[in-house]
């Protein structure tokens, strides 16, 4: 039993920290669709990104992003800059 209250409050911070986390990466992936569309592409929702490691091993860093929303779907490719803002968007083929 001494042992319950120790173990709610550590679930308690866990749950927490992955909501926050969750909705720091719905943020980024909000951000980063608008960006796309204000580049002049299509992008309603982000459903995966990624560091491309065989590309950015070379220079900077590039990010693959691809957007769906169940009806469309179009994948990106991010190069970013060392302040990791986005330098440029490419359609990824």
């Amino acid at each position: 039993m001494k042992f319950i209250l120790p173990a709610l409050v550590i679930f308690s911070f866990g749950a927490s920290a992955a909501a926050a986390q969750s909705m720091e990466r719905n943020m980024l992936e909000r951000r980063t669709a608008r960006a796309i569309r204000n580049a002049g592409f299509w992008c309603d929702q982000v459903s995966n990104a990624y560091v491309d490691k065989v590309l950015s091993s070379t220079g900077p860093t590039v990010v693959r992003v691809t957007c769906d929303d169940k009806t469309r779907f179009e994948q990106y490719k991010l190069t970013m800059t060392k302040d990791n803002k986005i330098a440029k968007i490419e359609i990824w083929k």
